[in-house]
């Protein structure tokens, strides 16, 4: 009889951990894009970052963690100084939290890697991420974003001038 309790037990435990990793998870990601992506404070980035942060839609030549990401916003904050992240859903299960958002901003820099002549228009990037974490540090995304709706968006605002 007392296998059984414990059987019976374990399953709901072992749920219970996962639904408290999760909110706890959602929580780290809710507290990323304010402090990082609205307010820009890249101090929070260090604190939440892994050393070993990588974000898979980056180059492939090895750079990570918080100095690489600071690094890349500091170039994308050029093409988009007032940029501002919303998160439109936010769904968390295990150590993944997937964040559908939207950045809006003002087009006055180069993009980078895009040939495109800024614009001065505003603009709207969507886009979809999936963040692994591992011992309340984000380690890992994925992004896919609309980069063809932005550049349809940039190419019509030339158009128009």
């Amino acid at each position: 009889m007392k296998i059984l309790f414990l059987t019976a037990v374990l399953p709901i435990f072992t749920l219970s951990t996962f639904a408290q990793s999760s909110s706890k998870n959602k929580a780290i990601l809710k507290r990323f894009y304010k402090d990082v992506y609205r307010d820009w404070d890249m101090e929070v980035a260090d604190e939440l970052l892994s050393p070993d942060f990588y974000s898979h839609d980056w180059p492939k030549n090895g750079v990570k963690g918080p100095v690489a990401f600071r690094n890349y916003y500091k170039t994308f904050r050029k093409a988009i100084p007032d940029a501002q992240y919303e998160v439109k859903d936010l769904v968390a299960e295990d150590d993944r939290v997937v964040v559908r958002w939207e950045m809006r901003g003002t087009h006055k820099g180069d993009f980078p890697g895009i040939d495109v002549t800024p614009t001065g228009q505003s603009i709207t990037l969507k886009g979809v991420a999936i963040y692994r974490l591992e011992n309340e540090k984000i380690k890992e995304r994925w992004v896919i974003s609309d980069v063809y709706g932005l550049l349809k968006e940039v190419q019509q605002a030339t158009n128009q001038k």
